[in-house]
């Protein structure tokens, strides 16, 4: 077995001991032999517990974030939106382990919590590059608009997040209505800056 085959098989085993036990009960060994390998060999992989969730993390961020780049383009401010918080959704609704890791728990390591904000980062910008695409937002605070773009973005993803936290607790309410929910929510004031309506 090749050493990126075998990391791939790593991976794939911690997904599943930290799916089901989280980041804090869930140890290397237990990853090591659910991967059928011997705890050296993973740590000579993954130095640490940290640097091997983290790697995980990163590979999820990675998976929602790329659906994004197949969404079909509009001229209209509210499908943009309606179309990512339902891209969003239905990728959470069927990444259990990405939903919980990116979502559901406050990573504590240090190293963790790094790649976490960069993931968040990372998301901020998608969005931000949406609002961009808003032919004109009627704002009546006066900074540059690339600036009122992240901002509106940095919010809208905090809302969206949110949500998905709410919804991992919640999960007997159908996906459907987390993304009308989610799209009332950010499109009733969002409506107005692009329409001019205050």
């Amino acid at each position: 077995m090749t050493r990126e085959a075998r990391r791939e098989l790593i991976l794939a085993a911690a997904a599943d001991v930290f799916a089901s036990a989280g980041y804090d009960a869930a140890g290397m060994r237990e990853v090591a032999a659910a991967a059928g390998i011997s705890t050296p060999v993973l740590y000579d992989h993954f130095p640490s517990k940290a640097e091997l969730y983290a790697a995980l993390l990163a590979s999820e961020v990675d998976d929602l974030l790329a659906g994004w780049a197949e969404l079909p383009p509009s001229n209209d401010p509210e499908v943009l939106l309606r179309s990512r918080v339902s891209a969003i959704f239905a990728w959470i609704e069927t990444h259990g382990r990405g939903w919980r890791m990116i979502f559901a728990e406050s990573p504590s390591d240090p190293a963790v919590a790094a790649t976490h904000r960069a993931g968040q980062h990372r998301a901020t910008a998608n969005l931000t590059s949406l609002f961009h695409g808003f032919p004109s937002l009627d704002l009546t605070a006066r900074i540059p608009r690339a600036l009122a773009d992240e901002v509106l973005a940095d919010a809208s993803k905090s809302a969206l997040n949110a949500v998905a936290t709410w919804w991992w607790r919640h999960r007997e309410v159908p996906r459907d209505e987390v993304v009308a929910l989610t799209v009332d929510l950010l499109w009733r004031g969002l409506a107005a800056l692009t329409k001019g309506e205050r």
